[in-house]
């Protein structure tokens, strides 16, 4: 069986490695796959050759989203795709979250802003709610672009940045127990959780929303996960996902939902990469 580890272009200016790759490459030796490496940026690459084709560290197509899309659902038309190129459609573009707080989900409180006038009243109101605001580009990856503002000046500095880019904004009351209890990260394979990690806050720590330990999964991180599972109607088509929650109040909310090309922690649980293989064996026997 031979599976394509989707992967993009790495920035030498902007270190952002693939640390599921040494536990995919050893759980993929232990279930006999043929694990190739490739660049969804390789026009040359015979997609048909491969069994399937799974989604990883294509982490560059942020500014190219429509050519990635493009992508994505030219693989599909020659081999399986995972997950699919539609579920990626809707999840690479953040104003997801609106759909899914309007299904019952609990997200942090968020407004959208196309231009500087709709987002100067956004900015405003989230200041009324927390005395920090997060700003964040609908379209993104590795908190790239995003900031948290103390005040409206350095608000507007961060969403003249993100408009800039041709992006929607994202404007949010900042979220303080980010700071100390962490945003949580729950891995969920083949509709199963797996593991959950706490998460280094990108906005105050820096890095690209990376893993600051291993966390127990509790009765609470698995009823946001039902929750959001009953309010995606791919739910069981999925082959992984990740979850990332934090605290407001007494309930978790959801921050994201990544479908698409989220790091799975895999340091903290590595049996989760033979879940994961095994998982997609038999969806393509």
């Amino acid at each position: 069986m031979k599976i394509a580890y989707v992967v993009g272009n790495e920035d030498p200016t902007d270190p952002d490695p693939d640390l599921d790759i040494p536990f995919a490459i050893k759980a993929a030796e232990q279930l006999e796959i043929d694990l190739v490496f490739a660049n969804w940026n390789d026009k040359s690459i015979a997609w048909e050759s491969f069994d399937a084709a799974v989604i990883r560290s294509a982490w560059d197509y942020v500014p190219v989203r429509e050519e990635f899309l493009q992508f994505a659902k030219n693989v599909e038309t020659k081999t399986k795709l995972f997950n699919s190129s539609e579920v990626m459609k809707w999840n690479t573009n953040k104003t997801y979250l609106s759909i899914l707080e309007n299904k019952g989900v609990p997200i942090i409180p968020t407004k959208f802003a196309n231009n500087l006038d709709e987002a100067l009243p956004a900015i405003r109101w989230a200041f009324e709610k927390a005395p920090a605001v997060a700003i964040k580009p609908t379209v993104g990856a590795g908190a790239r672009l995003a900031g948290k503002a103390s005040t409206e000046v350095e608000a507007i500095d961060y969403v003249k940045k993100i408009l800039e880019a041709k992006r929607t904004v994202i404007i949010q009351p900042y979220i303080l127990s980010v700071d100390d209890e962490g945003e949580k990260a729950i891995i969920v394979i083949n509709g199963e959780i797996s593991h959950a990690a706490k998460k280094v806050p990108a906005l105050t720590k820096g890095g690209h929303g990376d893993a600051a330990g291993q966390l127990e999964i509790t009765t609470e991180m698995r009823d946001i996960v039902k929750n959001i599972s009953n309010a995606v109607s791919e739910w069981n088509d999925l082959l992984f996902a990740r979850i990332d929650v934090v605290r407001m109040g007494e309930k978790l909310v959801l921050m994201e939902l990544e479908l698409t090309e989220p790091w799975l922690f895999m340091q903290f649980r590595p049996e989760a990469g033979v879940d994961l293989f095994k998982a997609l064996k038999h969806r393509i026997a």
